[in-house]
């Protein structure tokens, strides 16, 4: 990400509603979760690929919390995201496809089968995904709102 200029804030990108971010928020936070696994990669595995591709995912995530907030009780009823719109619908897409395959996986549903409130975690960052790629795809000016795929 190229330095700001002292004082400059950047510019949004697009808004989302607190229900998109909470769902965000909950996903990216999994996904940190694993951040030993760069280690593992580079150190462990000599996974030099891996590390990178992990690298850069964790950079993205990071620049996302930046925007949604760190605390996972926020206030805010619109949440301006300012990534740029190329690296934020890359992250996006991947946090919705992890969302999505931790539904679609049959380990991963029978694992979860005891824990609706997951499933319900994971439906939302599917649907909050979907919306927010329709909204850049579609220009993505002014607010969006949450709908069903």
């Amino acid at each position: 990400m190229p330095c700001r200029k002292e004082g400059t804030l950047p510019s949004e990108t697009i808004r989302i509603t607190k229900d998109q971010r909470d769902a965000l928020y909950e996903q990216v936070r999994t996904h940190l979760a694993a951040l030993g696994d760069i280690w593992i990669a580079l150190e462990g595995q000599r996974d030099y690929a891996t590390a990178e591709r992990l690298a850069i995912e964790f950079g993205e995530d990071f620049r996302l919390m930046a925007d949604l907030g760190w605390n996972p009780e926020d206030s805010r009823e619109r949440v301006a995201l300012t990534m740029p719109r190329h690296d934020l619908m890359e992250v996006v897409r991947r946090l919705r496809d992890e969302a999505r395959g931790a539904l679609s996986s049959p380990e991963e549903r029978r694992s979860r089968e005891k824990c609706e409130r997951e499933v319900a975690e994971f439906e939302a960052t599917a649907v909050a995904c979907d919306s927010i790629l329709a909204a850049l795809a579609a220009d993505g000016e002014g607010e969006i709102h949450a709908h069903r795929a």
